[in-house]
């Protein structure tokens, strides 16, 4: 009670020539709604308050005033959590603007919402005391859940912060331009909030600040939780009695069937929600960590906090890409990869509905966003229905590193489905990716944006595309935007490889399938673009300093050269002879229609004359799952035509034959294959590795109508026992490839 006292010595001479103005529900007072109190509330005086529900938006506009509940004039603490004052979620519970002073006294604040600032409380511009107030499920969709503290002095003095969200920084206190004096004797506790970054604590100015708190969230948080801003020297010192959150080194089980009081170290004491694992799980830089999410639909309406705050060091991982869904119900966005993140997998889940419109901040994003990220990997995923103006599913901001693989973009809308860009970071690798109807219009429209400044400079953005298929993508005709349907290329470095762009539109006839613009460089090795839009490719630049330079080879480009639209002076174009200008004749079939049909002119038409590090990170197999290099050489396009069928679907209608089989298929010490022709015949029956090279023959000879079935013990023709993998059993009639079938050695 030390500071009430402070607090009334300080008041009192201001009370004794003031007025108290009552607020009391029942009538009986002078007003029966806190603003009313307040409008008539001279500098100086006292607004009153007597308990209950009081659901308004409070403002308190250039005053000196004092707002308190009985908890001011009695003492008795318990008054704050009677008197409340409820934002009915439509703005923030109480806002302080420009000038004056304040004392707040004795109050919850619940159920606001900020859209830009301060869900609880908006303090601008004001020298304020806040004491015994409890703030807490409080929503922000821009900055600060619980309180904004913007050109201000603020006390505060036993107030409880918590479960506060801010969709971008600081869920519980947020802090720019201004100063937080904590009581060291009537300690506050902030805990369990969360935000994009910073989930208790977020400060931007070069003061240092001493958190007294009794209770936070973890004993020792790090800048997770408490984020002083990466550009500037300001230092945040804590000062923590207890924790309210016990963090571990292990890996932690997530269920929706789960509860955060579990311990969440086994699928059986799974917890509940993904954003409490991270709040509990400890960035372990020797050993890293995995946060498992069980099958099942992880969503705002089950408690779930988007978007997850992503940390270093931990893979979030879903136990299957089809049934792990994070579902945002276009609310919000999904995932922050925190600034400076680095080394953490995301794995195995769908994400749809995400919707970053409903985030106030500049360059929206729909579903993931990553700033000063490195070494990160996303792996197994699907995109759906997003939508965010600028970019529709995925943003990486001045990162390195990172990569793409098979991860499918699938009907969101906006801008581009992945924009990478920003000087000084370098390399981004899409691998085994699909972009199909992806984006439809507004800003940059379909596919990828790369952005850099010096394309040839080692500080310039190298994006490397490799086994990606772009195909009924539509860009809106937009006047002053982008006119590129697929792909934008913009004063970076991009090299697209083995991919297949097919059936993309553009409704602005001045457009492309893809953009090479404004101090940009494009290679272009082993891929089909065909069909789109009205032109495969233009170049544009938009200054006369500017020079873009494409080169293409091995690939299949519908209209040939006449078909690459150069519309401004400063750009170089290298063609190869070993470009083709035909139909490709893809396969067509249901699941993948731009696999190469066997009369298709681009197999085996593609080259390995490549750049090392493109080598070094070609994907093992295309997009049916089919070895990518076959006896030695590659196609065109993102299907490699071979004998190997995908598990999901046979790509190929000579490969459809029943009597190929293995059991048990995958196999850990020996499998049965087992094969049936019907004539009599010369018969091989030969395994390959996932390069394509013949390790085994099992059988081989003149054989009549019959079947057989041969064991194999996964050894290879010299009896070495071959490595775990995916290997390929293909039968042979008189020397021709009849039948394939793959197989997983464990």
């Amino acid at each position: 009670m030390k500071t009430l006292s402070i607090i009334l010595t300080v008041l009192l001479p201001i009370l004794l020539r003031s007025q108290t103005i009552t607020v009391k529900q029942d009538s009986t007072g002078d007003f029966t709604t806190i603003q009313a109190a307040v409008d008539s509330a001279q500098n100086g005086d006292t607004v009153l308050v007597w308990p209950g529900i009081y659901v308004e938006n409070v403002l308190i506009y250039e005053k000196s005033i004092i707002l308190g509940s009985l908890t001011l004039t009695t003492g008795d603490v318990n008054y704050m959590y009677q008197t409340i004052i409820d934002g009915n979620n439509i703005g923030s519970c109480l806002t302080t603007k420009w000038f004056g002073d304040v004392v707040i006294n004795g109050f919850t604040f619940r159920n606001g919402e900020g859209n830009n600032h301060g869900g609880g409380l908006f303090i601008s511009g004001f020298n304020a005391i806040i004491s015994n107030c409890y703030i807490h499920n409080n929503v922000s969709k821009k900055y600060a859940g619980g309180i904004y503290v913007y050109y201000s002095n603020v006390t505060l003095s036993n107030v409880t912060i918590t479960h506060n969200q801010a969709y971008g920084r600081g869920g519980g206190i947020l802090v720019l331009q201004g100063t937080v004096t904590f009581d060291s004797i009537n300690r506050c506790n902030i805990y369990e909030n969360y935000a994009a970054v910073g989930t208790d604590i977020y400060k931007f100015d070069t003061l240092s600040m001493e958190v007294y708190v009794d209770t936070f969230t973890v004993q020792n948080p790090d800048y997770y939780y408490v984020f002083p801003d990466v550009y500037t020297n300001e230092s945040i010192h804590m000062h923590i009695l207890h924790h309210q959150i016990e963090q571990t080194f292990d890996d932690l089980y997530v269920s929706p069937n789960g509860n955060n009081n579990n311990s969440g170290l086994t699928p059986d004491s799974a917890l509940k929600n993904i954003s409490y694992a991270l709040l509990k799980m400890a960035s372990d830089t020797v050993s890293p960590d995995t946060i498992h999410l069980a099958n099942g639909t992880y969503s705002i309406s089950s408690g779930e906090m988007f978007p997850l705050s992503l940390k270093s060091y931990i893979t979030l991982k879903g136990a299957s890409c089809d049934s792990t869904i994070l579902d945002a119900e276009e609310s919000n966005f999904h995932l922050n990869g925190i600034p400076s993140a680095k080394n953490y997998n995301i794995f195995n889940l769908t994400l749809q509905n995400g919707n970053g419109n409903n985030y106030f901040m500049p360059n929206p994003t729909g579903s993931f966003k990553l700033t000063f990220n490195f070494n990160v990997e996303l792996n197994n995923l699907l995109f759906t229905n997003n939508t965010g103006d600028l970019v529709g599913c995925v943003k990486f901001a001045r990162t390195n590193n990172c990569s793409l693989n098979n991860v499918e973009f699938l009907n969101n809308f906006g801008g581009k489905a992945v924009r990478s860009g920003a000087p000084l970071m370098d390399t981004l690798y899409i691998n085994n990716c699909k972009f199909i109807r992806d984006d439809q219009g507004f800003y940059s429209g379909g596919g990828v944006v790369t952005m850099g400044t010096d394309p040839f400079s080692p500080i310039s953005i190298n994006t490397i595309i490799t086994n990606t298929l772009f195909a009924k993508n539509l860009r809106g005709d937009y006047p002053g935007y982008s006119t590129v349907s697929i792909l934008t290329v913009d004063g970076a470095k991009t090299y697209l490889v083995n991919c297949t762009l097919a059936d993309n539109y553009s409704e602005n006839e001045d457009g492309g399938n893809i953009g090479v613009v404004d101090d940009a460089a494009t290679d272009i090795y082993n891929s089909i673009l065909y069909n789109n839009v009205p032109a495969e490719i233009y170049m544009f630049n938009v200054a006369s300093y500017e020079t873009n330079y494409l080169s293409i080879y091995h690939s299949l480009v519908d209209g040939g050269e006449e078909n690459i639209q150069i519309t401004t002076g400063n750009n170089v174009l290298y063609y190869d002879t070993t470009n083709l200008d035909t139909d490709p004749l893809f396969y067509g079939g249901a699941e993948f229609p731009y696999n190469l049909s066997d009369e298709s002119p681009c197999i085996d038409a593609g080259t390995l004359d490549l750049p090392q590090f493109i080598l070094d990170h070609m994907p093992d197999t295309d997009l049916a799952g089919n070895p990518r290099i076959f006896n030695g050489k590659i196609d065109m396009g993102a299907y490699e035509w071979n004998p190997t069928v995908s598990t999901k679907e046979i790509p190929n209608a000579k490969q459809q034959i029943l009597g190929l089989t293995a059991a048990p298929n995958p196999f850990t010490t020996q499998t049965i294959i087992s094969a049936k022709w019907d004539n009599p015949a010369h018969i091989n029956i030969e395994i390959y590795n996932n390069a394509g090279l013949l390790i085994k023959t099992l059988q081989s000879g003149s054989q009549p109508a019959g079947s057989c079935k041969i064991f194999w013990n996964g050894t290879d023709d010299t009896g070495n026992y071959l490595s775990a993998g995916v290997y390929v059993v293909v039968l042979r009639v008189e020397g021709k490839e009849v039948g394939s079938l793959k197989i997983v050695k464990e």
